[in-house]
């Protein structure tokens, strides 16, 4: 019997991808670049998850939000909203200042807006809110701190000319002679002080390149020439002799019943070194520190006016108290009589006071009647004592309207957003834009808010570059609006108080914004940060627009008072939104007393 041989059993060789052979490789090269302490590698397992969770947090901060560490100056603004940022620096540029310097002889202080600067607010919160894809797959940067300090800003060349023009005017002063004074009992001439010439064009040079911190007093030097007095202390050798004798020369001032003396070192105070013609030095008087001097002997012999008290009810006089007249030294006869006698020895050493009748101060006592003509009669006040337009229109009621200047053409600020926006929906209504559409950095919806809400200006001016200035006046006036809304180029867009006013009046009844647009505009009217204005001055429900521009200060608004409704516009300069508060609570007394 033949015994038959088992084959041998063959084993088939693994998959290098078997999941076996993947753990056994997976585990060596695991054992081999980890620890060999069990405890070692939980840390290490940690501190992987640990940073993988910070950068998937990092990766899900939202776009729209400060960053946690971000600050503005030294004030913490982390994780605040587009609106929140754009309000704070805002206010922070509103109380930015420039103080102006020539050396340390003059110094004057300014609202940097007044230089026609305007902030890029858009900018600046990029600065606190950015946060690149690259940089948040670096563990822990999303707390790495940003910080703005520095106002980013522009300026209107026409107003900063304007504002340099004047401030250079102010700034330049002539240079002031010696002045005689007795110390230690010696008659002595003070110090001359050099004059200064500051030049307009390089005072505008210098602001542009000044740094601007927000918040701050920011201090230029301005260049100037430095011009010599023409007559020094030394020159004081030259009139020593009519000094010394104009000093020596005793004045009486009777006035009624009392004689006033002046003392040498009043005396002394009056005498100036000038100089005549042809640049000799001579002894002149001071008449205004005569004038103080005198005034000093009116406070004793003189009697005050009184004061005429005139009522006035809407605008017209109906009764007036007279005030007593009042009874003053005659200043003017007066002063060349000293003059003559302390410099030259002319005329008496007694000098007998005439006096003059002084008329009464006037009062103006106001008052406007709950009714259309004193609504009418008040702003009109308003608009004349305040460099104020306003337009009033109740929307019920009486339906009353007031207007006062409201037809001037005025530098608009934010307020022509408004226009903006109606085109932005009549463009969307023929499918031409769409809420969802890329701008700038957002949406065509992301810069309707920002335009509305935190009211910055780079989509309003991409819209303007887009359409054409010329294609939105036409558009403007084809809806019934005035000339005196114009959008031209190099200057800032004007419009009207009667304009802005006619928009609210049809945004409120549809008739201008029709739904759904009429609604998000309207809400982001309510919703938006500026409420120091109208809402502030209002007891009732207000959705409005404001513009702040230099020293241009506006605000136009729907307001849903308690008794009524009314559109308002109030357009400034030189004014307040506490002003506008003012003026609004004002108009509500009249119109719902």
């Amino acid at each position: 019997m033949i015994a038959v041989k088992k084959p041998t059993k063959t084993n088939k060789p693994i998959h290098p991808l078997h999941p076996r052979r993947v753990k056994a490789a997976v585990s060596r090269h695991y054992f081999t670049y980890m620890p060999n302490q069990k405890h070692h590698r939980v840390l290490i397992w940690m501190v992987f998850l640990v940073t993988s969770a910070i950068i998937a947090a990092q990766l899900l901060y939202p776009l729209d939000r400060a960053l946690p560490q971000a600050r503005i100056n030294n004030t913490p603004v982390g994780w605040s909203n587009h609106e929140t940022i754009a309000k704070l620096l805002s206010d922070r540029f509103d109380a930015t200042k420039i103080k102006l310097t020539i050396g340390k002889d003059k110094s004057v202080v300014y609202p940097l807006k007044l230089a026609g600067t305007e902030p890029d607010i858009e900018a600046m919160i990029s600065q606190l809110s950015d946060y690149p894809l690259w940089l948040r797959y670096l563990p822990f940067s999303v707390f790495w701190q940003t910080q703005v300090t520095r106002a980013d800003i522009s300026y209107s060349e026409a107003v900063l000319r304007e504002f340099s023009d004047a401030r250079s005017k102010e700034l330049s002063f002539e240079p002031v002679n010696a002045r005689l004074a007795i110390q230690d009992g010696k008659l002595l001439a003070t110090s001359d002080m050099a004059g200064s010439q500051v030049s307009s064009g390089q005072l505008r040079e210098a602001l542009r390149v000044a740094p601007m911190k927000l918040g701050s007093v920011n201090t230029v030097v301005v260049p100037s020439v430095r011009t010599q007095a023409p007559t020094t202390a030394g020159d004081f050798a030259a009139v020593k002799t009519k000094a010394e004798a104009a000093l020596a020369r005793t004045i009486h001032i009777s006035a009624d019943d009392m004689v006033f003396t002046p003392s040498r070192t009043t005396t002394a105070s009056w005498l100036v070194i000038g100089a005549d013609a042809a640049g000799e030095p001579i002894l002149t008087i001071d008449p205004v520190r005569v004038t103080a001097y005198l005034a000093e002997i009116d406070a004793k012999v003189g009697t005050p006016a009184g004061q005429t008290n005139i009522s006035i009810v809407n605008g017209g006089e109906t009764g007036r108290t007279p005030g007593a007249l009042g009874r003053g030294v005659n200043q003017d006869a007066l002063i060349p009589q000293l003059s003559g006698y302390v410099l030259n020895g002319e005329g008496s050493f007694t000098i007998v006071a005439q006096f003059v009748d002084i008329q009464p101060g006037i009062i103006y006592n106001n008052k406007y009647t709950a009714s259309q003509e004193g609504l009418r009669a008040y702003i009109n006040d308003i608009s004349r004592t305040r460099n104020v337009r306003i337009s009033i229109q109740q929307l019920d009621g009486a339906r009353w309207t007031a207007n006062a200047r409201a037809d001037e053409s005025t530098p608009s600020a934010s307020t022509f957003k408004l226009f903006i926006a109606l085109m932005l929906f009549d463009k969307m209504d023929k499918g031409e834009i769409h809420w969802d559409d890329p701008m700038l950095d957002t949406t065509v919806s992301g810069c309707f808010n920002r335009m509305t809400i935190a009211s910055t200006n780079p989509c309003a001016e991409k819209w303007i570059a887009d359409w054409g200035r010329d294609n939105i006046n036409a558009f403007v006036y084809a809806h019934g609006f005035s000339q005196g809304t114009a959008f031209v180029a190099g200057e800032a867009v004007s419009t009207t108080a009667a304009d802005l006013t006619v928009f609210m009046t049809g945004l409120n009844n549809g008739s201008l914004v029709k739904e759904p647009y009429r609604e998000r505009l309207l809400h982001n009217l309510f919703i938006h940060p500026y409420q120091d204005g109208i809402p502030t001055g209002s007891a009732g429900i207000v959705h409005n627009k404001v513009g702040f521009l230099w020293d241009y200060v506006h605000d136009s608004a729907i307001v849903q008072h308690p008794r009524g409704s009314y559109v308002m516009t109030v357009m400034t300069k030189g004014q307040s939104y506490t002003a506008i508060a003012n003026i609004t609570r004002e108009v509500e007394r009249i119109m719902y007393p």
